[in-house]
């Protein structure tokens, strides 16, 4: 294999991981946040050396807001209703409108 070939490689590698984890982090909020918690856990560790543990610290002020919130047991924030826990409202029927009728010319 080619150097050239393998620094290519790497890089589609890592820019197909980052557009991962960006996609993760957008559509999947509260599994981001505890991925994020899980890694923060492990940096605070107290035998881990002080930048490590600060880095941790760092990172749980990133987890999401909505992480942990009341909706069940998926961490979710509980304000969209698709966790059913929310008070079931159903949205007024709009009437249809009547067809305009076609102009001819």
């Amino acid at each position: 294999m080619n150097a050239s070939l393998a620094w290519q490689y790497a890089i589609v590698g890592a820019l197909v991981a980052f557009s991962a984890l960006q996609v993760l982090r957008k559509y999947l909020p509260s599994v981001w946040g505890r991925a994020l918690a899980r890694i923060a856990d492990v940096l605070e560790s107290p035998r881990l050396p002080a930048l490590l543990r600060r880095r941790g610290t760092a990172l749980r002020a990133r987890i999401p807001a909505s992480v942990g919130g009341a909706c069940a047991s998926s961490g979710g924030c509980s304000s969209c209703g698709a966790c059913g826990s929310s008070a079931e409202t159903k949205p007024a029927a709009m009437p249809l409108a009547e067809p305009r009728p076609l102009r001819r010319h």
